[in-house]
This record gives structure tokens, sequence and C-alpha cells, in this order.
């Protein structure tokens, strides 16, 4: 009778402890969001750090620490780093693919690109890939600029503010 008491209290201790450390996690997420919300990076970005503490795999602070540091040239190492372990949890993020390849194609990881972008083959939108695919030729290939310049022009996702950068990087390549 004794044991089974201290089993029974054991699993509620355990039940209850990681009942509050959830809450505590997805508390300080909440905060840094709403600090995020205002225009507040830095807080944001303080909160975010406090909720990894109590869960270092805590997905949805992964991709906002690393959505938010790819803003900054500065971070984009730490970036990437809080991506791809976001990334390795959720494979179908469109919005964390595209940054990743966005990323890895700006420092320099071509073999990185080329997997995100197989990613995307398989899952994503024809159009999509077309401009991913286009983007990854004219910043990797040193032939045919104006070809892959004009392609991208063309897509419809040359207007959207997010590409509208990558247009101009295969400009001024």
């Amino acid at each position: 009778m004794v044991h089974r008491n201290s089993l029974i209290f054991l699993l509620t201790f355990t039940a209850l402890l990681v009942v509050n450390c959830g809450r505590k996690e997805r508390s300080l997420f909440e905060d840094g969001k709403k600090w995020e919300m205002a225009g507040e990076k830095t807080k944001a970005l303080y909160y975010y750090e406090l909720s990894l503490r109590e869960n270092p795999d805590y997905d949805p602070v992964l991709k906002r620490m690393g959505l938010l540091l790819a803003e900054s040239n500065e971070s984009i190492a730490t970036a990437i780093f809080y991506l791809e372990k976001y990334h390795k949890q959720k494979k179908d993020d469109t919005e964390v693919q595209r940054e990743l390849f966005r990323l890895y194609l700006t420092t320099g990881y071509e073999k990185e690109a080329l997997e995100i972008l197989e990613e995307i083959r398989f899952q994503g939108k024809k159009e999509t890939l077309e401009f991913f695919e286009t983007t990854y030729l004219c910043l990797t290939r040193g032939f045919k600029q104006k070809d892959y310049l004009l392609t991208l022009e063309k897509s419809p996702l040359s207007g959207d503010p997010y590409y509208a950068p990558w247009v101009r990087a295969c400009e001024t390549k």
C-alpha cells in the first residue's frame, strides 16, 4: 500500500511539474510575442531566450528567434542555428524553408540551399519552385544572368516584398 501511494505521488508530482514548466515557457513566449508586435525586438528576444531556458526545443520560440535574428546581418549564423533546429522538428514550414534558403544562399552554403530546394520541389507550388530554382541558378552560376533575371522579373512572386530583394540580388551579381 505504501509503495502504491508513493508511486501515485511521484506520478502526480511529475505531471504537475511538466504542466507547470509548459505554462512557464508558453507564458514567456507570449510575453516575447507581445514585445515583438510592439516593435521591441530586443525585449522580445530576451523573453524568447528565457522561454528557451525552460525548454531548449520549444519550437514556436525557435522559429521566432530565427526569423527575428535573420533580419540582422550580424546575427545570420545564430539565426541559421535556431531555424535549422526548428526545421528538424517541422519540415513543412514554408516560411522557415524560404528563410533558410535565403540565408544559405547569401552565406555561400550551396549544398544546404539545394537540400531546401529539394524539399520545396516535393511540397511547394510550381511558381514558388521556379522562382527558387531561378534564384539559386542566378546567384550560384556565372552565366546566363540576364536570362535568369528576366525569368525572375516575370514571376508573379517578384512583386512580393519578401522576394523583391532576391531579384535585386540577382541584378547586382
